[in-house]
């Protein structure tokens, strides 16, 4: 063999070596199917720069001619290798069965044999020839089999990039990059291709298409390695579906279980489910609905667990819009269903309890009018004012369900307001001029319950009663002062006022009085706490009691 120097040889091999090896990688790291051919097209792509570059190198025929053979080895695999690429990528595999690969193969590997013995029948090149150019160049002239194995190239090719344009054409936006990517890549080879069979090459001495080739190889590497859609996206989806709390199954059109998530396996407690039929393998799914049609949000109890499922069944739909399956999602909602049960009981409840309140006040109106319409049949003074007595307590207590029946909370009620109404209406039975006897209410934000809110009602009721009848005789001018704060766990309820006070030696537990005396019964019995007379300015009652949890 005799060699020559060339500006394109060194260049072309280093790029075919690199390619062989980013080929090997992809080989031993891409274990998939999609990634072991791309592998094999991009050490097809480069063992045709190699031997292209081992042709230019040679400065006789016979070395030429050698070299030229042995580029079929690769250049055979490229188009077909590049349609089955195609085919993966966008989703159309189950097209490519056995015998379709065999038919596929029969032109490259005649045109490989052909090649290899071209001497004996011509088919492929008719003539060789050496052209004298800036160095030695090889110019063959292409037989009949030659150029029906470029029309078979170019239609996979082409075939190829039409896929990739209709997939670019329909998917989102995030794989169009990718498949942008590809059809420039396989664009650039295919037209160098095209101008070296037309003989127009825009230098007549060197064929374009190896160098072209190396563009197709980067952008399968990008495509592989940097945009990384088909590592990252089924990577990131699998984790996902296996760690979701809810049991997914993914089945084909005939209803075989093609993916179960581990949620989903531990639900239909079977251990051979992949390839099953999901009739079979999980009697249940015949209350999901196991017909064509798609059902979404339906409800079902699961008998064996005791459970409820809320079941959503998903046309699986590839980018061509054809559906391929069914993704069954089965969310456990079971305690939700309880907290509804739980919350609409409670709702039930709420309403019971508010018209208890509304029905409990009423009655009491009513008997609070009943004692009103007596006063008017008794003559004698004294029965009237207790009578009036009497009806100022069931009013305390009446007005407790109705501050609880316009409460949002029926458990508690808004004391500040509740006092504010209480003595108001105090104020306006005994006909008392405001102006003369102000009312000061300092009251925290507690919020009592009804067991609370009650004795404190009848309590105040009793002890402002007593200010405004004995405290302030004639036109004395004065202030009745009512409390509640709460310290350290208690709460302390102050009804003072500045007008004359209880003589010293009258004993409010032993007074024949039946106000004071209920005040006692409260403060000690009802509420459990203590309460304590002051007589220094005016009278002022402290009753402290432990507040409740």
């Amino acid at each position: 063999m005799i060699w020559q120097q060339t500006p394109y040889t060194i260049p072309l091999i280093v790029a075919s070596v690199v390619s062989i090896a980013l080929g090997i990688y992809i080989w031993g790291y891409r274990p998939s199917t999609r990634g072991k051919i791309t592998s094999i097209v991009i050490l097809a792509n480069s063992w045709w720069m190699l031997t292209y570059a081992l042709e230019l190198a040679g400065a006789d025929l016979s070395t030429k001619v050698f070299w030229d053979k042995l580029q079929y080895l690769g250049i055979v695999i490229v188009p077909t290798g590049w349609f089955i690429y195609t085919l993966f990528y966008t989703g159309r595999e189950k097209w490519l069965t056995s015998k379709r690969l065999l038919l596929l193969s029969f032109i490259p590997a005649i045109t490989l044999v052909l090649a290899l013995t071209n001497d004996y029948h011509r088919l492929l090149w008719s003539t060789y020839t050496l052209l004298d150019t800036p160095f030695v160049v090889l110019h063959n002239t292409y037989g009949v089999w030659l150029w029906f194995f470029i029309t078979y190239s170019y239609t996979l090719i082409f075939t190829g990039i039409i896929l990739l344009i209709q997939m670019f054409v329909y998917s989102r936006p995030l794989y169009r990059w990718q498949t942008s990517t590809l059809i420039f890549g396989a664009w650039i080879p295919w037209v160098a291709s095209m101008l070296d069979a037309v003989d127009m090459r825009p230098l007549p001495y060197l064929d374009l298409t190896p160098l072209a080739f190396m563009v197709t190889n980067i952008t399968l590497a990008i495509s592989l390695f940097y945009l990384r859609l088909e590592d990252i996206v089924p990577l990131a989806r699998e984790t996902l579906i296996e760690n979701m709390r809810d049991s997914v199954v993914v089945l084909d059109t005939g209803g075989r279980i093609v993916d179960v998530n581990p949620s989903a396996q531990q639900l239909i407690s079977s251990e051979e489910l992949i390839g099953a039929s999901i009739d079979d393998v999980w009697p249940e799914w015949s209350q999901i609905g196991p017909g064509e049609d798609i059902e979404t949000g339906k409800e079902v109890v699961l008998d064996h667990i005791k459970r409820i499922y809320d079941v959503s069944v998903s046309p699986l739909v590839d980018w061509r819009g054809h559906t391929v399956g069914r993704i069954v999602v089965l969310r456990d909602v079971t305690d939700r269903k309880r907290s509804e049960r739980i919350k609409q009981s409670l709702r039930e409840k709420e309403i019971l309890l508010r018209e208890i309140h509304h029905r409990v006040k009423n009655n009491i109106q009513i008997i609070s009018s009943l004692l009103n319409l007596q006063t008017h049949y008794i003559k004698d003074k004294s029965y009237v004012g207790m009578l009036r007595e009497s009806q100022h307590r069931i009013r305390s207590m009446g007005l407790v369900h109705e501050k609880l029946y316009q409460s949002e909370n029926l458990a508690e009620i808004d004391f500040a307001e509740y006092v504010k109404t209480l003595v108001s209406s105090l104020f306006r039975s005994y006909g008392v001029n405001k102006q003369r006897i102000t009312l000061h209410i300092e009251a925290e934000d507690i919020p009592l319950d009804i067991d609370t809110a009650i004795p404190c009602g009848l309590i105040i009721n009793e002890l402002v009663s007593n200010s405004l009848k004995y405290a302030f005789p004639g036109e004395k001018p004065g202030e009745i002062t009512v409390q509640l704060k709460s310290k350290n766990g208690y709460i302390e309820l102050v009804v003072a006022d500045n007008g004359i006070s209880i003589p010293e030696h009258v004993d409010f537990r032993t007074t024949s009085s039946l106000g004071l005396h209920l005040v006692t019964i409260l403060a000690e019995e009802q509420l459990k706490g203590e309460i304590r007379l002051d007589r220094n300015k005016g009278t002022a009652f402290h009753i402290t009691f432990k507040k409740r949890d």
